[in-house]
């Protein structure tokens, strides 16, 4: 039973952190209409740009947590700005702008793994915090590293969801994600809320970087299976939907967690997709998606 409830925590916090990558993702999709394929270099530029600023004396581990979050988010403006504007101006989608986005997306994917590779190199990275002693439950050992994902996940989460309920400038976002011309006629700055949507999913995949990096060494090739997962996450919870991202990250590393504890480890990577694919069977759109049926 201790084993049980040790694995349940851990696929928590690993699920937690795939559903912040997620969120973006399901963020930028609900904002631009476009899949952003770079977000899972994103993720780790945030997770070594964390590295950075902890690594400055005076500085704690969760006030690296937010820096990494408002550079990477600045960075993300600054991407949507320069790359990704002219592209979305001609919408989303199918259309040929919306393909010209998604390989946009790849080239700025190997674009950010090689100027990582420049700067910090091809090797692992740990981070240089301490935590202390783990927490004894029973005769199991659990580190305070998962514990801290779950409390700072959930009040990021929470905070995120009173700025998307609560603000102003949130209602305003979520009109532009919900309709873009209607929101022009309302005199929301359109432009404006598209790079904040993009800069806001950007902090989410660099918080998750920072937050996983004292369990897994950061490394530039360490993005595209978060990106993977992530996805699947997103599709599982309902592609577009933000409650879905997250219920689906932690389905997701809680189910990844229990095949690698009471199966398999050397195959953990491939119960997200079997996950993935026993719910678009059953429900092709997600497990809070909506069906929208679009004329021809």
């Amino acid at each position: 039973m201790d084993l049980l409830l040790d694995f349940i925590i851990v696929g928590m916090s690993i699920g937690i952190v795939y559903g912040l990558v997620a969120l973006g993702i399901s963020l930028i999709f609900s904002g631009l209409d476009i899949v952003h394929f770079a977000h899972g270099e994103v993720y780790m530029i945030g997770a070594f740009i964390g590295i950075v600023v902890v690594s400055i004396e005076g500085i704690p581990y969760f006030g690296a947590l937010i820096g990494a979050m408002m550079i990477t988010g600045l960075m993300g403006v600054v991407i949507e700005r320069v790359f990704y504007r002219r592209l979305t101006r001609g919408g989303g989608g199918y259309t040929v702008a919306g393909m010209g986005m998604i390989i946009c997306g790849f080239g700025m994917s190997v674009a950010l793994q090689n100027i990582a590779y420049l700067i910090w190199g091809a090797a692992p990275h740990p981070y240089p915090v301490n935590f202390g002693m783990p927490i004894f439950m029973g005769n199991i050992a659990l580190p305070k590293s998962y514990l801290y994902i779950l409390i700072t996940s959930l009040i990021l989460m929470a905070t995120l969801h009173t700025f998307l309920t609560r603000s102003k400038l949130g209602l305003a976002v979520r009109a532009v994600a919900y309709n873009k011309d209607i929101s022009y006629l309302m005199g929301v700055n359109v432009p404006v809320m598209i790079s904040l949507i993009f800069g806001v999913a950007c902090a989410m995949a660099a918080c998750a970087g920072v937050l996983i990096g004292p369990i897994n060494y950061v490394q530039i090739e360490m993005g595209y299976l978060m990106l993977l997962k992530a996805f699947a996450a997103a599709v599982v919870g309902g592609f577009g939907s933000l409650p879905g991202a997250l219920i689906g990250g932690i389905l997701v590393g809680i189910l990844e967690t229990l095949g690698a504890g009471y199966l398999s480890a050397s195959h953990k990577d491939i119960y997200a997709f079997l996950l993935l694919i026993i719910v678009l069977m059953i429900r092709p759109t997600g497990m809070l998606g909506s069906l929208v049926k679009i004329k021809a």
